[in-house]
């Protein structure tokens, strides 16, 4: 695919004129689509170009045509519809929707090079916001309007052929699809906010994924959008970038490893039971499963699963895969579903999982069968699956079933082979006394027996004078700082990692820190300032990381005032190892 913005001479462009004619200037207006008659001096488009497509099929004599094969009248002449297959990655006709309006003019035109007969065949479409009337005229004009070989509205409009104009229009827009059959859109007077860098960002979010796997490249400008480039692209986003860094390491991994060997396969009978059964399992996968998870490793299963068909009547047998892996570093749980390198981001299950450490997940359909089952239950928007669309319901037996194991496979497998996260059910026992418990006895009026006061002991001799410390702990009203300083027997670098944890009324609170008080890896809460300090890393509540010389300092703030922050430190020189601890 390539995106690019495109900026003519209205008075040197033949197809800008054409758009802009008295004639269609006039509707236009009366449409509400621009204010007054005035042309502008130059003119931009969004070009959108596809590569390796079959073009618009289908016949363009006969708007009544209807069927699979039918693309031309699908895409022109049809509301909401698509004729494209369901193994196709849309099938709603919603892309085409968003076409018009990304115009201002409400607008798209289209050269397209079909594969089966070699045509080439440019139209257009503008679809006004209602019906509309000229001032002074009683006659209603339709909110559909269309571009092509004919102006008069008592006809069908067919496409441009001639030559002249297809080679003219494919110079002044600067096309780059050549010979090549597929489809250009051109969308006239775009929206502001449809910029090259909104354009790129939003391609990511969107097929990070395809694009990892190789099986898309898309061009935004100058930028090309490929396996080699997305990551590095993707990392300057920064915050635009819906997907974490974290997770999209973990994209990439899984792009390579599709058509792999799976760690292990469910048995067929996986889906019987709400939860997943450890029988579900050879006993020797389940083991390796766990072991490996419970290591950060990535692993992959394949589920099983029986897709039924109403019309034909028939029984398939089709698969997906889930892939997982646990991440201590990141903030909560994250998953995608991809079906035929479309991503489903609206299907959020893993939140309901309660672990200790958060997950990433990634559920993979490239079985045709189950595919078309996908493509008939997806909404429109293409981020949610519905069993009740009158698609699916038509064609497939069961077809819940179906979605909720897809679904529900991901989490059904975490809570299968990740220690569970359980409430803590007296964390609140120092407060509340207990009904049950036998009551304490209790000195009488008379008090504690009386101990005797005698003098101090003696001091002993030759106390030793402290050791020194090679750093400094300051507390903070929100936070802490260390700070590293001269002591004998010591040499710089030196290693420190410090535990944090809010103090608690009874038991350890380092044992009893939970992500809910703090998660120090969000930088932003959390805010840090150092000076000669390396390899600061995060881990849950750890901060680890090196002071590089004796004027080597660290200091984050960000934790609740109201509350005491306890803090461990440990120490030791990089050059020899030796471990210490200050708590």
């Amino acid at each position: 695919m390539e995106y690019k913005l495109v900026e003519v001479d209205l008075a040197r462009s033949e197809f800008a004129r054409s758009i802009f004619s008295d004639d269609w200037v006039k509707h236009f207006r009366a449409g509400g689509l621009i204010e007054d008659e005035e042309r502008p001096p130059r003119m931009n488009f969004l070009v959108i170009e596809d590569f390796g497509t079959t073009g618009l099929e289908g016949c363009y004599t006969d708007s009544s045509r209807e069927g699979s094969t039918e693309n031309w009248n699908a895409f022109w002449f049809r509301e909401g519809e698509g004729a494209k297959t369901t193994r196709s990655n849309g099938g709603a006709g919603q892309g085409k929707i968003t076409l018009y309006l990304a115009s201002k003019l409400r607008s798209v035109f289209a050269l397209t090079k079909r594969r089966s007969d070699n045509r080439e065949l440019l139209f257009g479409c503008c679809r006004f916001r209602r019906n509309y009337k000229f001032d002074g005229d009683s006659r209603r004009w339709a909110r559909e309007a269309r571009w092509g070989s004919t102006s008069n509205s008592e006809e069908l409009a067919k496409p441009i052929l001639q030559v002249p104009m297809l080679d003219g229009t494919k110079k002044e827009l600067g096309l780059s699809r050549g010979d090549d059959a597929g489809t250009t859109f051109m969308v006239p007077m775009p929206s502001n906010d449809i910029t090259e860098s909104n354009l790129r960002n939003a391609i990511i979010n969107e097929f990070f994924f395809a694009i990892n796997r190789g099986r898309l490249v898309v061009k935004v400008g100058d930028t090309t959008l490929d396996k080699d480039s997305v990551a590095a692209v993707a990392d300057s986003m920064g915050k635009d970038c819906r997907l974490t860094k974290g997770y999209r390491r973990f994209l990439a991994l899984t792009a390579d490893n599709t058509n792999t060997s799976a760690t292990a396969a469910a048995k067929d009978f996986w889906t019987k039971e709400t939860k997943l059964n450890p029988a579900a399992f050879k006993e020797s996968e389940l083991a390796e499963l766990k072991a490996r998870f419970e290591k950060s490793e990535l692993i992959c299963v394949d589920f099983p699963l029986l897709v039924k068909k109403k019309e034909p009547r028939e029984t398939s047998f089709s698969s997906f895969r889930v892939f997982l892996q646990k991440d201590e570093n990141a903030e909560q749980s994250q998953e995608l579903f991809v079906r035929q390198d479309l991503g489903i981001d609206g299907e959020k299950r893993l939140k309901a999982a309660r672990t200790i450490a958060p997950v990433m997940a990634l559920t993979f359909i490239q079985d045709p069968k189950l595919s078309d089952l996908l493509v008939a239950a997806e909404e429109p928007t293409h981020r949610n699956w519905n069993a009740r669309r009158p698609k699916v319901v038509s064609l497939y037996s069961s077809p819940n079933d179906a979605l909720n194991a897809v679904r529900n496979a991901a989490l059904r497998l975490v809570q299968l082979i990740s220690p569970e996260g359980k409430k803590d059910e007296t964390a609140l026992a120092v407060y509340f006394a207990d009904p049950n418990s036998t009551p304490a006895n209790r000195n009488g009026g008379t008090g504690p027996a009386p101990v005797a006061v005698g003098g101090d002991p003696p001091l002993p001799d030759g106390i030793p004078k402290p050791k020194p410390k090679p750093i400094k702990l300051d507390l903070k009203k929100d936070g802490f700082e260390v700070r590293a300083k001269t002591a004998n027997g010591f040499s710089f670098p030196i290693d420190c990692k410090v535990t944090l944890a809010y103090a608690t009324a009874v038991g350890d609170a380092f044992k009893l820190w939970d992500a809910a008080d703090f998660w120090i890896g969000d930088e932003a809460a959390y805010p840090r300032l150092s000076a000669d300090v390396s390899e600061l890393n995060t881990n849950l509540n750890v901060f680890s990381f090196r002071l590089n010389s004796e004027s080597a300092w660290l200091s984050v703030s960000g934790f609740d005032p109201n509350r005491q922050l306890e803090i461990r430190t440990r120490y030791q020189e990089a050059s020899d190892g030796a471990d210490n601890e200050d708590n």
